[in-house]
């Protein structure tokens, strides 16, 4: 073997050099945390568009629920409360004038918001998270059809069925397109023959002899609050959620059912579409002088509603316009804020026509 032969197997028998070995573990890291940055972003991206669509399932949910019950306020059958008025005779009404009360609203600015009213001392006084806005909406809800009741104006009513399983001293409205009666049950309901004696009703006389084609509907009085639901965030930020309290309509009143609908919503915010002399229509906040709500005609609906898990890379300072509010971080001490946290928001608006009142 040859002086060259020997030099040429030396040289190719040498290996890696650490300078080669230390570019080659460097291009290997940059290739690695480029790969993990990637997934990391990928995986953040597919939290926030996952928490993103869940924001918007809740609020479409939520708009659905209030934009419901607001539609069909003031319902009373086929009686346009435009111009007939329901006549009341059950004790413990949940109202004394229908159409006034069919459509109420509320500015929670402090714990005493409810004063006077029929939220007075209950839970919903205290819960309904202040800067947020309260709606309270009553109506008949479905039916069943009256058969023929006896031809007096004191007589029993006599129904087909008890479908809605309705139980002695439970307020009803019965309805035909001339009339309609709020009165309390004061026989057994599974009988078939509907009592109203004045024991717990003001009067035993309805307002008119009820025949063929009259409808017996349950009466629903409803309120929509925003409030804290006990629950808390990866970081301890509390967790909110749109609320419906119901009104059991008991004898004594104050008997409420309180439930959870939607969870993430932080904030409600309601304009009042007022008809006015002038058949304009003015949006106005529910506390503003002068406003009737027996005239208002249409509403806008305004929602904050925020993940439930951070997602955000950085603290949200956004600034969210609502119908009549701006919602602004806490740091920004404004009148209504949202939490200086890492969640995602978005705001959702909507108006609504009031079906008995357009």
């Amino acid at each position: 073997m040859n002086l060259i032969s020997k030099n040429t197997m030396k040289k190719s028998q040498q290996g890696i050099t650490v300078i080669e070995l230390m570019i080659a573990s460097a291009i290997g890291l940059f290739l690695t945390v480029g790969v993990i940055t990637l997934f990391i972003d990928s995986k953040r991206n597919d939290y926030a568009g996952v928490a993103l669509a869940e924001i918007q399932e809740s609020a479409r949910i939520a708009m659905e629920m209030i934009a419901k019950d607001v539609r069909m306020a003031g319902f009373q059958g086929c009686a346009d409360i435009n111009s007939i008025n329901l006549n009341i005779i059950a004790d413990d009404a949940p109202t004394a004038n229908f159409g006034l009360t069919a459509l109420r609203g509320y500015e929670v600015d402090n714990g005493n918001w409810a004063n006077g009213e029929e939220f007075d001392n209950e839970d919903i006084e205290n819960r309904a998270v202040v800067g947020s806005d309260v709606i309270a909406i009553q109506r008949a809800i479905s039916g069943d059809t009256v058969v023929r009741p006896d031809s007096v104006s004191n007589a029993n009513v006599k129904v087909n069925n008890n479908n809605f399983g309705f139980a002695q001293n439970d307020a009803v409205l019965i309805s035909n397109c001339e009339n309609a009666d709020l009165f309390r049950i004061t026989s057994n309901p599974d009988s078939g023959t509907w009592a109203h004696a004045q024991n717990v009703n003001s009067s035993n006389r309805l307002g008119t002899i009820y025949g063929d084609g009259a409808i017996v509907y349950r009466f629903s009085s409803t309120a929509y609050f925003v409030a804290d639901t006990g629950r808390d965030d990866a970081q301890g930020n509390a967790i909110f959620a749109l609320y419906r309290q119901t009104d059991n309509l008991a004898l004594g009143g104050g008997d409420f059912d309180i439930e959870e609908l939607v969870e993430g919503v932080e904030s409600l915010q309601i304009l009042y579409g007022e008809r006015l002399a002038t058949n304009n229509i003015r949006y106005v906040p529910a506390d503003t002088v002068g406003l009737n709500m027996g005239n208002v005609v249409s509403i806008k609906i305004g929602l904050l509603v925020a993940s439930n898990e951070v997602v955000r890379d950085n603290t949200d300072n956004q600034v969210y316009a609502l119908p009549g509010e701006d919602i602004g971080p806490a740091s920004d001490a404004g009148n209504v804020t949202h939490p200086d946290d890492n969640r995602l928001r978005k705001a959702f608006t909507l108006a609504v026509g009031i079906r008995n009142r357009s």
